[in-house]
């Protein structure tokens, strides 16, 4: 299963640069590979969340298109662009999918589509959201552990 979040935004960041700068100024443990221009962004973005190597799918998208698309959220009023971050059951990818939408659409005054939630958030708590997952990591751990432990006992 593959999950989606959308940044909505009136105007676009100009490189991988810039967007690298806006995640560092919100202070995430996040770094973009600067591999491939943030204008021709098309599938699988290397990333680094706390030192550990991920990746999501990113991609632009045309909005009106993702607008008419999500009939049953309120967008509030059209937006010219759109960006879509993908990922699967990796814990790391979601955090950092979460992260750099975050950073991106404070960036660009955007606000993210959180399609799980069926609503639009706010750059605050699509970070919040992903310092969250991020904690889940901590709980998943240690449950795996416990039962990995019981499995052992004679």
């Amino acid at each position: 299963m593959s999950m989606e979040i959308y940044v909505l935004s009136d105007r676009k960041l100009s490189s991988m640069s810039e967007w690298q700068s806006a995640i560092d100024s919100e202070g995430f443990p996040l770094r973009l590979s600067a591999a491939m221009p943030l204008g021709t962004i098309h599938g699988a973005l290397p990333v680094t969340l706390h030192d550990r190597s991920s990746a999501f799918e990113c991609d632009h998208r045309d909005a009106k298109t993702v607008i008419s698309e999500t009939p049953d959220v309120s967008f509030g009023r059209p937006w010219r662009y759109a960006i879509v971050f993908r990922w699967g059951g990796d814990i790391d990818a979601g955090v950092s999918a979460y992260l750099a939408a975050a950073a991106y659409a404070a960036a660009t005054g955007g606000r993210v589509l959180d399609c799980a939630e069926g609503k639009l958030v706010s750059p605050a708590q699509a970070a919040k959201t992903a310092t969250e997952l991020d904690q889940g990591r901590a709980l998943i751990a240690e449950a795996v552990r416990r039962a990995t432990e019981m499995f052992r006992k004679p």
